[in-house]
C-alpha cells in the first residue's frame, strides 16, 4: 500500500510543484524562487547543454573546475574598486536595492555537479547582468532581463515569466514592450557573448564602458526610460574602504 505514496511523492515535484510555480513565476517575475523551480525541474536538459558548451572553452573548463561563487565577500570586494568599474557600479546597484549577494535560492532538483553549479551561478549573476545591460528592477526591466536570460540560457521558464508577466501592465505598456524593449532585449542578448562563462570576480576592476563595449552590450534603459543604477553614485567617486 505505500507504492500509491512514493508515485505521488515523485509526481509532486516533477508536475504540480513545477506548474504551480511556473503560474506564480508569470504573476510575479521578480519572485527569484518562482522562476527558479520550474526553471529547474523542466528545463534539465538545457544546464546539460550548458555545461557541455562551456566544457568546449578553456574559460568555461576553468570556470567548472574551480566553481568559485558569488557572495557577500565578493561584493566586499566590488565596494574597494574605483568608479566606473563593473565591481564598483555592482556594489552600488546592490547597496541601493538593499540587495545580499548570496540571498538566491538553493538549487535543489538538479543532482549533476556541473549542471547544478550553472544553474546557481546562473542566479548568482542576474543582479550583474542588471548592472551590466543598464537593467533597472521595474516590472518592465525585469521581463527584459528575463528575456536576454532566454534567449542567453535557453530555459523556458524565463521567456514564460517575461511574456506573460505582461498582463499585469497596462495595454500601452504591454504595446511598448511587445514592439520594441523585448525585441530589443532579444536582439542584445543574441549579439553578447556567452556570458555565464565569465569569472565577473575578475572581471570587477574593469570599466564598464569597456566591457560593453568589447561585449557589444547595449543598454535597456535606452528603451525603457530607467537607469539601473544613478551614474553620479558611480562616475568619479572613490573606492568604499
Amino acid at each position: 500500500m505505500t507504492r500509491p505514496a512514493k508515485v505521488t511523492e515523485k509526481l509532486f515535484p516533477r508536475i504540480f510543484l513545477p506548474t504551480f510555480a511556473a503560474l506564480g513565476a508569470v504573476v510575479y517575475p521578480e519572485r527569484a524562487d518562482l522562476v527558479a523551480i520550474p526553471a529547474e525541474t523542466i528545463a534539465r536538459f538545457k544546464y546539460k547543454k550548458l555545461s557541455m558548451q562551456l566544457l568546449s572553452s578553456s574559460d568555461g573548463r576553468d570556470l567548472l573546475r574551480r566553481q568559485s561563487r558569488i557572495c557577500e565577500d565578493s561584493l566586499a570586494e566590488a565596494r574597494k574598486c574605483a568608479g566606473g568599474t563593473l565591481g564598483r557600479t555592482y556594489a552600488a546597484f546592490m547597496d541601493d536595492k538593499l540587495f545580499r549577494a548570496d540571498d538566491r535560492p538553493e538549487v535543489r532538483f538538479v543532482t549533476d555537479q556541473n549542471q547544478r553549479y550553472l544553474a546557481t551561478r546562473a542566479r548568482e549573476i542576474h543582479d550583474i547582468l542588471h548592472v551590466i545591460f543598464d537593467c533597472p528592477t521595474t516590472l518592465r526591466g525585469e521581463i527584459c532581463l528575463k528575456a536576454i536570460e532566454f534567449v542567453q540560457y535557453g530555459i523556458p521558464a524565463h521567456w514564460a515569466a517575461a511574456y506573460f508577466a505582461s498582463i499585469r501592465l497596462s495595454h500601452e505598456d504591454q504595446t511598448f514592450l511587445e514592439n520594441k524593449a523585448l525585441p530589443l532585449a532579444v536582439r542584445v542578448g543574441c549579439q553578447s557573448p556567452s556570458l555565464i562563462r565569465f569569472d565577473y570576480e575578475k572581471l570587477f576592476h574593469v570599466s564598464l564602458v569597456e566591457l560593453r563595449r568589447d561585449w557589444r552590450i547595449q543598454s535597456i534603459s535606452d528603451s525603457i526610460g530607467h537607469t539601473c543604477v544613478d551614474p553620479s553614485q558611480v562616475s568619479h567617486s572613490p573606492p568604499l574602504n
